[in-house]
């Protein structure tokens, strides 16, 4: 685990990490669409595999409503426990660092009815880097650290991002769910 934290620090001081911010209005979407991306999320977690999470972990710094908190509370408590039994052990804390950091930032930006809605979840959130043993310790700064980590952290998950979150009128975004459903239809 000392390998992986000083890896992460080497890359992290290399620049290889150029998006990280602890600010959310510098990592807000324009136009972002929660909603039509939480239900992107909904299919990406029925189908599962290494990515399922980051549609949830790609909106984690957004504005939500109390419905919107309610639905990714809903999402958590339907989907963590399936992810963390993935039997390819990688994917399984893999997911389950990005989905209880998604809660973890959800919840601490989030106003009183926000905080309502993902208490729960939030609560075990905080327990899961505990059982992991690859990611233990990021997972642990990530959901319980002292500074909120926000941003789409590299280029790969910026990438990702763009694919997977609706953001009418915003051009590095989708435009729709229907364009997310035209895309992967193709990609079949």
């Amino acid at each position: 685990m000392g390998r992986l934290v000083s890896l992460l620090l080497v890359l992290v001081s290399a620049g290889c990490f150029p998006y990280v911010y602890h600010e959310q209005g510098r990592v807000l979407i324009e136009g972002v669409d929660v909603g039509a991306t939480l239900e992107i999320a909904r299919i990406e977690l029925d189908e599962g595999g290494f990515d399922a999470t980051l549609p949830v972990w790609a909106i984690r710094d957004q504005v939500v409503t109390e419905d919107e908190a309610r639905t990714i509370s809903e999402l958590y408590s339907t989907y963590i426990d399936r992810i963390a039994a993935e039997p390819d052990r990688g994917t399984a804390e893999f997911g389950v660092w990005h989905f209880a950091w998604a809660i973890s930032n959800f919840y601490r930006n989030g106003d009183e009815n926000v905080k309502r809605q993902l208490e729960g979840v939030y609560l075990d959130a905080q327990q899961r880097p505990e059982a992991l043993k690859q990611f233990k310790g990021v997972a642990a700064e990530h959901v319980n650290g002292s500074k909120i980590y926000m941003g789409d952290i590299h280029g790969a998950a910026r990438s990702f991002a763009r694919a997977h979150v609706v953001a009418p009128g915003n051009k590095r975004y989708l435009q729709s769910l229907d364009d997310y459903k035209r895309k992967k239809h193709n990609d079949d």
